[in-house]
């Protein structure tokens, strides 16, 4: 009896042994098959709560009451622009490592401007036009898209969807499979010799379909009847530019004329553009097979058309609610196709913005709220006179992005020291209505900063070898722009603060007001995919948002 009771002991023990034991070379994987990065240009967080109670369930309220939710997401860098907002999300690190500055920046040596994706040795892949002459080559740093590909051996599939080239090439990287955006010309999407010699043939037929025009047919009415439109301010004011200064501010606009005279690029400042950037992301998704094994792939997403109609009505206006209210719907169609496609427990995603964006300030000024203008192209005229009264020559060669390049060479040809030089314009720069702070080049290189101070800010987007001699901020609603509509680019909330949400596999549930960088991204994502950090990155992952698996096993127990 008791040799029974032994053997029937040992058979119930090993098998419970071999039940727990994983199956040899085949180590459980807890990676998410795809992650998708969703990037919105100029959202503001605060349209979360304005808008909240006009948003469907399936959308942004899905990605907060089921994901995670940091409330105080903030950039910790200037200037806040759109190329350098996409490149330090998918960096983790800040311009002055990566290199991406500004949208464009005055290159010293050469007396030019160069824009951030330019890159005149490619070709354009998909049109005749020159939109495609772009890569990510003045990228300095490796993004999450080029670490997956490394870690994979080049099997992760990585691809970049925008309307604007710079923000599909900067986060897709360098080592990408494609990188796709919108050609004004064509209405199109299309792509670089950089990444591949042809498109897909699964883009050729999207693009065969002419989709813009259905959209462009449709012209652009509100989504819910106009009277509901409360959160936001009338219908036409002074406020606003619009699309052109022939078409009035005014709901519906007819785009009919545009189509006729073969002006896609009237799309971007619709709603429509946000529709069509979903339409070919999931036609990436479904036709280049996403997540449908066990290497981790990653698809970006950015959506450019909020930018762009922010730029031109303002945050208060209708046209900018019902961007956003159709936005939701397009949120909730990615997710319900990820859902479908890869599996609702297989995927990770976040979501952020490049950049917030200010208030108009001829609205704030209607208001009783100091707010005002100023242009570097006046302060260029006016520095080049101070130089000449003080040193017999202009000196200044470009005002650009709050920064003043000097002539250097003219300088030490007149044996002028350049920190001096440099310490009496941004004395100057100080009796500029308008202007808050500036720092000549050797403080920022050699002076340390407290963490909350604005001059901390403009060293981290400040690349020594790119950068120019003089960066100086202006006052709090201030800004470089004509007076209606509005822009961004300030180290100031309106600016630095954005939305930051994470769902799917691997992420809790829940929410945080403590204070983080958008730096913290892609370090976050590199520990959820099991891969190298970005190797320009050294900001600390966001721990708080990331599942253990250990406490996840003791749940289940």
């Amino acid at each position: 009896m008791r040799t029974i009771l032994i053997i029937i002991f040992s058979f119930f023990i090993g098998n419970a042994f071999s039940q727990s034991k994983p199956e040899a070379g085949k180590p459980k994987n807890n990676k998410p098959k795809l992650i998708v990065g969703v990037v919105i240009d100029q959202m503001r967080t605060e349209y979360i709560y304005r808008y909240w109670n006009r948003f469907g369930n399936g959308g942004f309220k899905k990605l907060i009451e089921k994901g995670y939710s940091f409330k105080n997401a903030h950039y910790n860098y200037v200037p806040t622009y759109t190329g350098p907002g996409h490149c330090s999300i998918y960096t983790g690190a800040t311009p002055s490592v990566h290199g991406i500055i500004a949208n464009e920046w005055y290159v010293k040596d050469k007396n030019v401007t160069l824009y951030c994706t330019d890159d005149s040795l490619v070709k354009t892949i998909g049109s005749f036009s020159k939109a495609g002459l772009m890569s990510p080559k003045n990228q300095l740093s490796t993004t999450l898209g080029d670490e997956l590909k490394l870690a994979t051996n080049g099997k992760a599939k990585v691809f970049g969807i925008a309307l604007k080239d710079r923000a599909s090439i900067l986060p897709a990287g360098h080592a990408a499979n494609a990188a796709f955006w919108y050609d004004d010309t064509t209405g199109c999407f299309i792509s670089s010799s950089w990444y591949l010699k042809e498109l897909p043939q699964w883009l050729k037929q999207f693009n065969s379909k002419e989709t813009y025009k259905t959209y462009l047919e449709k012209g652009w009415s509100t989504l819910y009847p106009i009277e509901t439109y409360t959160s936001s301010t009338a219908d036409e004011t002074n406020y606003e530019k619009g699309i052109s200064k022939k078409m009035k501010t005014v709901f519906p606009y007819d785009l009919s004329s545009y189509l006729e005279k073969k002006d896609y690029k009237v799309l971007k400042i619709t709603p429509w553009g946000n529709c069509i950037t979903t339409d070919v992301a999931l036609e990436c998704l479904k036709n280049e097979q996403m997540g449908k094994d066990d290497v981790t792939d990653m698809l970006c997403i950015s959506y450019s058309s909020p930018d762009i109609i922010a730029h031109a009505y303002g945050p208060r206006a209708i046209e900018v609610e019902d961007t956003y209210l159709r936005l939701d719907k397009e949120i909730e169609k990615l997710l319900n196709a990820l859902d479908s496609e890869v599996g609702k427990d297989n995927y990770s995603l976040f979501l952020t913005a490049d950049h917030g964006g200010g208030e108009v300030p001829n609205y704030l000024k209607d208001q009783k709220i100091p707010a005002g203008y100023a242009h570097d192209k006046d302060i260029q005229k006016d520095l080049r006179r101070f130089c000449v009264k003080e040193y017999g020559d202009s000196l200044v060669n470009r005002v650009l992005n709050q920064q003043v390049f000097l002539n250097e060479e003219k300088m030490k040809s007149m044996k002028l020291n350049s920190d001096d030089v440099e310490k009496a314009i941004a004395s100057y720069l100080l009796k500029i209505p308008g202007i808050a702070e500036a720092y000549p080049s050797h403080e920022l290189k050699y002076q340390s900063f407290s963490e909350e101070s604005f001059a901390i800010l403009i060293k981290r987007g400040y690349n020594f070898k790119s950068s120019g001699n003089v960066a100086f901020i202006y006052q709090p609603a201030w800004m470089d722009h004509e007076d209606k509509g509005t822009t961004h680019g300030s180290g100031y909330a309106y600016d630095t603060h954005v939305p930051l949400l994470f769902y799917g596999k691997g992420f809790k549930k829940g929410e945080s007001v403590k204070k983080v960088y958008i730096t913290q991204i892609a370090p976050t994502i590199s520990f959820l995919a099991d891969v190298d950090i970005p190797n320009g990155s050294t900001s600390k992952p966001l721990d708080d948002v990331l599942k253990s698996e250990k406490k996840e096993k003791d749940k289940k127990k």
